[in-house]
């Protein structure tokens, strides 16, 4: 990340109906930064959705004309009014990622990947992704996953080395638009950040107002009608905020003075063999990494309840604060091992011959919803699950931790999944090199979650479809208990950041 210029976001548009392309782009750029709150950009969106729909009415559509001709109309447009329903969604989430100082660029993917399958002005495409610092991509939903603009992006990616080093370790988040409220919105962002997380980059969700998830989730029936979705739009500018955040942060961080923290979670295990196996993987690297190891498998671990008070109070991060307090349940003595991490590796064996295999992951999982709910106490942590998986077992672990652990409102990496065969890990030297590039990443997150250039308020957990949870968290915030929480979570960050972080050298 380069400190001496602002971090840039680049909004990617995927839909073939997108309204903006050429000058249009930047048009929509200028007109975002015109706008100062809330309900001016929800006018402004509506607006521009009319326009939209407009397009279609003159093109054709009016008149009953066949798509293909109203489409072929559409594209002699000069692609600088107006906003598709994934374009609405897109312009939600940078205007919200405005506020973090970010400079924004847009890209239409339908500018330079043509309906007939032919790539245009590829260089310039390129140049936009090299770029920027961060990828939001927003698009419609197909059968539950994205579509093929934003598949050929990936492919782009995928295939373009110079594409691949320069995205490597830079931020993505997505949005999804779907013609019914739950129309694929999710497994499309799922899937999505998968890909981008397999390329090398470092995915987010949304932020904690609309609570940690996956994205944004639009709902759009037809031709403008995205900006009616208010939930749908606070899910989008959730995301613009949560990457915009991030991005600065990342531009303004501290180096780290010392070794990353990074807690291993052994969640399936066989004889003890995937942390012998973590262990051996960590000396092999030679990276170093300060490591706590929680044998998770052989803990005694209740199971969740669903208690419509959890947690049970707000109060320091210190404290458990889950309900279950029996002395059969090894989870509070858990708690103070779980803190203060700077990276956390959920780790499992993956067998053929399940008969031996002890399995603690499901009910440990469902048991850090106290976690989450006392204002996402893992919050900005990185994540990277690893896989000892030996070949034909057909477990999905990778996809289950990732998609589990991202509504922690953490920083996901790449899985690192070894692959064994009678024994023996067939992609050793690919395993090293991973966990040493996870390391990087975790002393990169761990010193901008550390350096507080802005006065951020610590994210809040919403209970959002939780009736009696918010009343008793309001309940609690009138004791002032959360404001003694953010309190001393704060001062705990300004100590480890004075702490664990360089000092700025002055400049004479």
């Amino acid at each position: 990340m380069n400190n001496a210029r602002k971090p840039k976001l680049l909004g990617i548009a995927a839909s073939l109906r997108n309204a903006r392309w050429g000058i249009g782009n930047d048009k929509l750029l200028s007109s975002l930064k015109e706008i100062a709150t809330k309900e001016e950009l929800f006018e402004f969106l509506k607006v521009e959705s009319e326009l939209h729909l407009e397009n279609f009415l003159q093109a054709g559509r009016k008149e009953g004309k066949d798509f293909l001709e109203i489409y072929d109309h559409l594209r002699k447009n000069k692609g600088d009014k107006g906003l598709s329903n994934s374009e609405v969604a897109l312009a939600a989430a940078l205007w919200a990622a405005l506020k973090f100082g970010v400079e924004l660029d847009h890209l239409s993917l339908s500018e330079h990947f043509l309906a007939t399958g032919q790539i245009r002005n590829l260089d310039k495409l390129k140049e936009k992704l090299i770029s920027a610092d961060g990828l939001l991509l927003s698009g419609p939903v197909y059968f539950g996953d994205r579509g093929s603009l934003a598949q050929s992006l990936q492919d782009l990616i995928r295939q373009d080395h110079d594409l691949r080093e320069h995205l490597h370790g830079k931020l993505y988040a997505g949005i999804a638009v779907g013609a019914k409220r739950n129309g694929g919105q999710e497994t499309t962002l799922i899937y999505q950040m998968l890909d981008m997380i397999h390329a090398g980059l470092l995915a987010l969700g949304n932020d904690s107002d609309t609570t940690a998830q996956y994205g944004g989730t639009g709902h759009a029936g037809d031709i403008g009608t995205m900006h009616k979705d208010t939930y749908g739009l606070d899910t989008s500018m959730g995301t613009g905020r949560r990457i915009g955040s991030l991005l600065q942060k990342l531009s303004h961080r501290r180096e780290l003075d010392g070794n990353p923290k990074v807690l291993f979670l052994i969640l399936q295990d066989r004889a003890g063999e995937a942390l012998l196996r973590t262990q051996q993987l960590i000396a092999q690297a030679g990276v170093p990494i300060d490591a706590t190891f929680i044998d998770i498998v052989n803990k005694k671990i209740l199971r969740c309840l669903a208690c419509d008070i959890c947690p049970t109070h707000i109060d320091v991060d210190e404290n458990y604060r889950c309900i279950i307090s029996s002395s059969k349940d090894d989870m509070k003595n858990l708690h103070e091992d779980m803190l203060h991490q700077d990276a956390i590796v959920p780790v499992v064996l993956s067998a053929i011959d399940a008969s031996e295999v002890v399995n603690n992951y499901q009910t440990f999982i469902e048991r850090t919803r106290y976690l989450r709910r006392g204002d996402y106490m893992l919050g900005n942590t990185l994540v990277a699950p690893l896989i000892f998986e030996e070949l034909g077992s057909r477990e999905n672990y990778a996809v289950r931790m990732m998609t589990s652990m991202i509504r922690h409102h953490t920083v996901m990496a790449q899985p690192m999944i070894a692959h064994i065969l009678d024994g023996r890990i067939l992609n050793e030297g690919q395993m090293k090199a991973e966990f040493a590039q996870f390391a990087h990443w975790a002393s990169d997150i761990a010193a901008a979650r550390l350096t507080e250039f802005m006065d951020d308020a610590v994210t809040k957990y919403n209970p959002v479809g939780y009736v009696l949870s918010s009343n008793k968290d309001a309940e609690d915030e009138k004791l002032l208990k959360r404001a003694k929480m953010i309190e001393e979570r704060r001062g705990r960050n300004v100590a480890d950041a004075d702490a664990r972080l360089k000092k700025k050298v002055p400049i004479e």
